[in-house]
């Protein structure tokens, strides 16, 4: 039985400094696991990304630079005795292991709320504070784990594709999730041929996992541009169209947030004035989704996940997005829609209240329809 832990100050290194690179992932894979390993399949590098429009106060220097550098995609391997606790927070040898952000975009963040329960950055060290049961994972396992687990676009635009890359690893694991995650979670995990017996249900606040060998897959994209590398994952989803509409506006007027938009009913009754159906995935089954985008040649509405389910969209399809011009700007659609070979464009409302609030002014909302229906 392993002894409870206590708090206690550990050294901080980042985690390329301590890893070493090999030069396959048969290589990476084969024998006991050593020390810190990884594989890259792609390395990085920078793109231009050109909107199909851009209308409103929105600032384009962002969106150049969130859209502008794809990460390496790369799968370390851990062996040897790993703490895993909180939101991604890794501890071998008594350090604490740093993971950078361009690599991994959600996982092990020293800023999230959660994880700032668990640990104190103090310079060049750190006290640790992890949940004192220890729960010992003795077989091979990926860490899937990462901030944003309960929220749909995460899950379609990163833990998706971090499973499916570290599935093409000639191994057969256990996967290592958070316990408190979405009912659909179970159906896209049986679309990858993996069963309840396969999860490993971490109860992050209550329990540490000490893993002997512990697979990390990295994120597939930066801020908002993504790896072309997700359509491994994206292309697993039935790809039929069902016998649906073709021009879609994705409404938010159903979900528990509500809509961004205070003029909803007005920019909805004008889309469907220009031929658009209504349609709020959330109240639908993942087969029907898929099956829904499969068959869309446009498709508008407001920044968020939703809205992101044009991963499941074929090339060429037109799209357009509605989002804030304050606070965090909502650009990752603009990845999707490239690695998706879709047009996509963007028109900024004006600010009504908090930051993701806004009202859609009819003439803007007017331009991205017009623009979606350009000829170019």
């Amino acid at each position: 039985m392993t002894s409870p832990l206590q708090p206690r100050t550990v050294a901080r290194c980042p985690l390329d400094g301590v890893a070493a690179a090999v030069g396959t992932v048969g290589e990476l894979c084969a024998g006991p696991a050593i020390g810190i390993r990884f594989h890259e399949f792609a390395a990085p590098y920078d793109q231009v990304v050109q909107p199909l429009c851009w209308l409103g106060p929105g600032d384009r220097a962002t969106y150049d630079l969130h859209t502008a550098s794809v990460p390496p995609i790369r799968l370390y391997r851990m062996g040897g005795g790993t703490l895993i606790f909180g939101k991604g927070l890794l501890v071998r040898d008594g350090t604490l292991i740093e993971l950078d952000r361009y690599g991994f975009h959600e996982l092990g963040r020293f800023d999230y709320p959660f994880n700032a329960g668990f640990l104190q950055l103090e310079g060049t060290m750190a006290r640790i504070a992890p949940p004192a049961r220890v729960r010992v994972i003795d077989e091979p396992c990926i860490l899937l784990s990462q901030g944003g687990e309960a929220v749909w676009g995460h899950w379609l635009l990163d833990l998706w594709p971090r499973l499916i890359m570290a599935l093409s690893a000639p191994m057969r694991v256990r996967i290592i999730l958070d316990a408190d995650v979405a009912p659909w979670v179970a159906g896209m995990l049986r679309n990858a041929g993996i069963g309840p017996d396969r999860v490993i249900w971490h109860d992050k606040g209550r329990e540490t996992l000490l893993a002997d060998d512990v697979y990390v897959p990295g994120f597939l994209r930066w801020r908002s541009a993504v790896s072309p590398w997700v359509n491994l994952a994206w292309n697993l989803f039935p790809a039929a169209p069902g016998a649906g509409p073709q021009r879609l506006y994705v409404s938010r007027t159903r979900t528990g947030a509500g809509s961004s938009l205070s003029n909803a009913a007005e920019i909805e009754a004008m889309a469907v004035r220009r031929g658009y159906t209504l349609v709020h995935p959330e109240s639908l089954p993942l087969d029907r989704q898929v099956a829904l985008f499969a068959g869309a040649t446009h498709v508008v509405g407001e920044a968020g996940s939703a809205l992101h389910n044009t991963a499941f969209s074929p090339a060429g399809t037109r799209v357009g997005v509605m989002l804030s011009p304050t606070g965090f700007i909502r650009i990752l659609q603009a990845g999707i829609g490239h690695v998706r070979a879709q047009p996509t464009g963007f028109a900024f409302g004006d600010p009504a209240g908090d930051a993701r609030r806004i009202t859609m002014p009819g003439a803007l909302a007017t331009e991205l329809l017009d623009a979606m229906d350009a000829v170019s």
